[in-house]
C-alpha cells in the first residue's frame, strides 16, 4: 500500500517535472525561431519607378506618392524571400511551402507581368532541378547561392546551364557535389550587374562573378559593430540582399548591424545610412539614381521602404499594410549614419530566452527539493537518484531534440 501510494507520488513529480521542463524548452525553442529566422529581402523596382516589395506572404506595389496595392495575395504559410525583375518590368519571385503531413517542402518559381498576370516558371515541386533560381544571365544561365548546412556556414554557388549541366564557381566543390536542392532562394543577396556580372553576399563577403566566370572578391571580413569582441577576437557582419548601380558600385544590407553599406568597385566601404533601433535592413534596390530600401520591424512594425535620392535627402515611402500614406518627412542622410550605441536587434530576446530558461530550471529544482523532504519524512530514505535519474534523462533528450532542430535547414524556420 505504502509502495503503491510512493509510485503514485514519484509519477506526480516526474509528470510535473515533465511538463515545466518541456513548457521551457518550447519557450526557448520560440525564442531561438525568432531570433534564427531570416526576414525576407525581396524587393525590385522597374523603369516607372514602381516598387515591388514581398512582406513574406504577400507582394506589394507602390508607386512614387507611397500609395499600395496588393500585387500578389498572400497565402499562409507560403513564403516569398527574394525578387527580380527585368527590362520589360515583369516581376520574378519563388514560392516556398512546408507540408507538415509529407514532411516536404513544396517550391515554385513564378513570374507576373505589368499588367498582374501570373504564370509559373517553374511549377511547384518538391524536387527542383539543382541549381535553379529567380536568378537568370544574358546566356539563360540560373545561380544558387547555398551553403552546406548550419554547422558548417561555407557558401558555394551553383550555375545551371540551359541544358542542365550544374558546375560550382564558389567554394568547396565537394559541397557542390553533395548537395541535394529543396529551396529555390539563396542564402544572401544576389544581383546583376549592367555588364551581366553576378554579385552575391557571402556572409561578410561582397563576390563577383563575371560573365566569363571569372570570380574576384570586392570585399572582404566587413567588421560588424562594437568589433572586436569582449575577448579581443574579430567579428564580422552577415550581409543580406544587395544591388548594383551602373558604374559598378554595391550596395548590401547589412540587418545586424542596422546599416546599409555602399561598396566601390575598388573595395572603399562607406556606411550611408542607418536604421533606428526598432528597424533594420533587409533589401535594397537601385534605380534611376535612387535607393530604395526595404527594412524588417519588430513584431510591433511592420515593413517599410525608405528611399534614399540621389541629394541625399532620405524618406519613409511607405510602412507596408498601412492603408494610410506614411507622413512626410525628410531627412539629411549625415543624421541616419550616426555609430550604434544601443544593442543589436534581437539582442533583448536572446537574453529573455535565457532568464526563461534558468527561471524555468530553478522552478524544477524547487519542485524536486520539496518533494523529497516530504517523501523521505513518510518514508526513512526515498531513493531521490530515481528522481534525479529520471530528470537527466528528460534534459537528455530535450537537448538532443534542440540538436536536432540545429541540424534541419534554416528554410524550415522560415
Amino acid at each position: 500500500m505504502l509502495g503503491a501510494s510512493l509510485n503514485i507520488k514519484l509519477e506526480k513529480i516526474m509528470s510535473r517535472i515533465f511538463a515545466i521542463t518541456v513548457s521551457a524548452a518550447t519557450v526557448l525553442i520560440f525564442l531561438s525561431i525568432n531570433i534564427s529566422a531570416h526576414p525576407p529581402w525581396g524587393i525590385a523596382v522597374d523603369n516607372q519607378g514602381l516598387v515591388y516589395v514581398s512582406d513574406l506572404e504577400t507582394v506589394w506595389k507602390i508607386d512614387a506618392q507611397g500609395r499600395q496595392s496588393v500585387f500578389r495575395a498572400g497565402l499562409s504559410g507560403r513564403h516569398t524571400h527574394e525578387l527580380t525583375i527585368d527590362e520589360a518590368g515583369n516581376l520574378y519571385g519563388e514560392d516556398l511551402s512546408y507540408e507538415p503531413s509529407t514532411q516536404r517542402y513544396t517550391t515554385a518559381i513564378w513570374k507576373m507581368t505589368p499588367a498582374g498576370s501570373f504564370s509559373y516558371v517553374l511549377a511547384p515541386t518538391s524536387n527542383p532541378p539543382k541549381g535553379m533560381s529567380i536568378w537568370k544571365d544574358r546566356n539563360g544561365n540560373t545561380y544558387l547561392a547555398q551553403q552546406k548546412s548550419n554547422s558548417d556556414p561555407q557558401v558555394f554557388l551553383l550555375k545551371r546551364t540551359p541544358n542542365g549541366d550544374v558546375t560550382t564557381l564558389i567554394g568547396s566543390r565537394e559541397n557542390g557535389d553533395e548537395f541535394r536542392q529543396v529551396v529555390l532562394y539563396d542564402i544572401g543577396g544576389m544581383a546583376f550587374g549592367t555588364d551581366g556580372s553576378l554579385y552575391l553576399t557571402d556572409r561578410a563577403n561582397i563576390q563577383k562573378v563575371t560573365m566569363a566566370g571569372e570570380v574576384s572578391t570586392m570585399a572582404r571580413n566587413i567588421a560588424a559593430e562594437n568589433s572586436p569582441n569582449q575577448n579581443g577576437q574579430s567579428e564580422h557582419t552577415s550581409l543580406l540582399g544587395l544591388t548594383v548601380d551602373a558604374s559598378g558600385n554595391v550596395y548590401a544590407a547589412d540587418f545586424g548591424n542596422r546599416r546599409v553599406l555602399k561598396i566601390t568597385p575598388s573595395g572603399n566601404i562607406t556606411t550611408l545610412l542607418r536604421a533606428e533601433e526598432s528597424w533594420s535592413p533587409t533589401g535594397v534596390a537601385f534605380r534611376n539614381g535612387e535607393l530604395y530600401i526595404l527594412e524588417s520591424g519588430t513584431a510591433a512594425n511592420n515593413p517599410r521602404v525608405r528611399k534614399l535620392s540621389s541629394d541625399g535627402k532620405v524618406s519613409v515611402l511607405a510602412i507596408i499594410g498601412n492603408s494610410a500614406n506614411p507622413p512626410a518627412r525628410q531627412t539629411p542622410v549625415a543624421n541616419n549614419i550616426k555609430p550604434i550605441t544601443t544593442p543589436r536587434a534581437f539582442d533583448s530576446y536572446a537574453l529573455i530566452g535565457v532568464c526563461v530558461g534558468v527561471f524555468a530550471l530553478g522552478l524544477v529544482i524547487r519542485r524536486i527539493r520539496k518533494k523529497k523532504m516530504a517523501l523521505n519524512k513518510a518514508v526513512g530514505k526515498i531513493p531521490y537518484e530515481y528522481i534525479k535519474a529520471g530528470m537527466k534523462g528528460i534534459i537528455n533528450q530535450t537537448q538532443k531534440e534542440l540538436e536536432e532542430m540545429k541540424k534541419e535547414p534554416q528554410k524550415k524556420l522560415s
